[in-house]
C-alpha cells in the first residue's frame, strides 16, 4: 500500500524546512554539542528521505516521457544541438 503523507514520514517540502531548521539553530549555536550531533543525524535522515522522494520522481518523470518502444520523447541536453547549427 503506498505511503500517504499522513504517515510519519514527513513530504518534500516538510523535510525541507525541517532540514532548515536544523540548520539554523546548529549555526547558530543555539544548541550545545551533545544536541548539535543529534540534529546533525536527524538532518541526514531528512536528506536521504529529500534524495529518495527526488529518485522517486526522476525514475516516474522517465517512465512518462518514453514512448511505447522505451525511447525518450523528449529532448535531453545535447540532443538538440545539431539541428541549432
Amino acid at each position: 500500500m503506498p505511503k500517504r503523507s499522513t504517515d510519519k514520514e514527513p513530504s518534500f517540502e516538510q523535510a525541507i524546512d525541517k532540514l532548515e531548521d536544523l540548520i539554523e539553530r546548529i549555526e547558530s549555536g543555539e544548541v550545545g554539542l551533545e544536541e548539535a550531533i543529534e540534529q546533525y543525524e536527524q538532518g541526514q535522515a531528512l536528506i536521504k528521505r529529500c534524495r529518495g522522494i527526488l529518485n522517486k520522481a526522476e525514475r516516474r518523470i522517465a517512465e512518462l516521457t518514453q514512448d511505447t518502444d522505451g525511447q525518450p520523447t523528449i529532448a535531453t541536453d545535447g540532443d538538440d544541438q545539431a539541428d541549432d547549427e
